[in-house]
């Protein structure tokens, strides 16, 4: 998969297909314009990171970090460099001070998809200096990078840890890592505080911290961000992706290029996970369900390549994957299907054990196994909402890298819903 460009601030050339013709009498109207940036009215009355925030979430109302639009609509670089123009025609006509403040704002930020040289207009128009409030937007120094995760193993945060020069603290900007979704980044964060995010994350059971190298972070984030956008930014995403998807993009592209992404974990030989079955099935919690040994490898089996290479990674999410994804999809027959919840009743618990997790998560994997044994959880068919498709795709085995084989999964949901 290709990676992203790294931003750059030089190379900008004006577009040659323009929203408003230079022959066009008068000036275009920026009354909707002028209504779209709302947002930014008193701007300057935010810290940099509250101000970065916002250009942020404008750029994700225009789709940035978004599926691609449809054919024939423009996509967020086309809709930006537009309302741009609109707003460079008006500069030395006295615009709505929300106009000005934008176009200081998005200078300071720069996503780098400006096709118009906007730093050289905003010094040539007759404006007043650039004001002081948008000095040290898009200026803040990444400190630090660390991996951020629970011991179960369902993901992890790569955090950065970040601060504007004129900032009192600290803040951080992180980006999720799904395992259970074939390393997925499905969730953004920003938290103004970095102290208090790393102390709730180290205080919580569970969890550790491990420093990380930038170029190490910064690899790690561009692949998983990848993998979300070649997947069409699918339905499993959190709300809040698009919306922080720019700051993301902009705190990642301060960080050294060139770095390895961290390495996937060691997957479980088919022979080593038919072994952890026997372990089990030659105990006293597993002599019961020898006959379903067949089923209960092909499981663990799956859990060890398509989620995280550990067969004993037993957590809550993993088992209502398989239960309510994978299982219903096995092919095999009706009555060990029905059974086997019960198995995975003897099996997790077996399972936490072996893992050194004793019974801290039992608790939620079981009353997973509950829920399928009174038929609570959605299966293939059901469900559509932001986690489920998505789900239901790794269940079916689906390399989520491969955008071919997941349009085809998608085509047939969509032909069976």
């Amino acid at each position: 998969m290709a990676k992203r460009t790294r931003r750059g601030s030089s190379g900008r050339v004006t577009p040659p297909a323009r929203v408003w013709p230079e022959d066009e009498p008068g000036l275009p109207p920026l009354e909707g314009i002028v209504a779209a940036l709302d947002g930014f009215t008193q701007v300057g009355d935010r810290s940099p990171l509250e101000i970065e925030l916002q250009i942020s979430q404008f750029l994700g109302q225009l789709g940035a970090g978004a599926a691609p639009p449809g054919p024939g609509e423009p996509d967020h670089e086309e809709l930006l460099n537009g309302i741009v123009e609109l707003c460079l025609h008006h500069l030395e006509q006295s615009p709505p001070r929300v106009v000005i403040d934008f176009l200081w704002v998005l200078d300071a930020f720069d996503p780098g998809w400006l096709a118009w040289p906007l730093h050289e207009r905003l010094a040539a128009a007759s404006l007043p200096a650039r004001p002081a409030w948008a000095m040290d937007v898009g200026q803040a120094e990444v400190r630090s990078a660390h991996r951020v995760e629970h011991e179960t193993g369902d993901g992890y945060d790569i955090a950065l840890v970040a601060r504007h020069r004129s900032a009192e603290k600290d803040h951080v900007v992180a980006v999720y890592v799904d395992r259970t979704l074939g390393g997925l980044a499905t969730d953004l964060l920003v938290h103004d505080d970095a102290e208090e995010y790393l102390r709730l994350s180290d205080d919580a059971d569970g969890m550790g911290i491990v420093d990380l190298d930038p170029g190490v972070a910064g690899a790690t984030i561009d692949e998983a961000v990848d993998a979300t956008l070649a997947a069409g930014v699918p339905a499993a995403v959190a709300d809040g992706f698009s919306p922080q998807w720019a700051v993301v993009e902009h705190y990642v592209a301060k960080l050294p290029a060139g770095g390895q992404p961290l390495a996937l974990p060691a997957v479980a030989t088919p022979e080593e996970c038919a072994a952890v079955v026997d372990r089990f099935l030659a105990g006293l919690d597993g002599m019961a369900h020898r006959k379903d040994r067949d089923l209960l490898v092909d499981a663990v089996t799956f859990v060890a390549e398509e989620l995280g290479g550990d067969p004993l990674r037993w957590s809550a999410p993993v088992t209502q994957l398989i239960l309510g994804g994978w299982l219903p999809l096995s092919g095999f027959d009706d009555d060990v299907v029905r059974r086997f919840p019960k198995v995975l009743r003897a099996f997790v618990p077996w399972a936490h054990r072996e893992h050194g997790w004793g019974d801290r998560y039992l608790p939620e994997a079981l009353e997973v196994v509950r829920a399928a044994e009174a038929g609570e959880l959605p299966g293939p068919s059901q469900g559509g909402g932001q986690v489920e498709i998505l789900e239901q795709a790794v269940a079916a085995g689906v390399d989520l890298d491969d955008e071919a084989a997941l349009d085809a999964f998608l085509d047939d949901y969509l032909d069976d819903e």
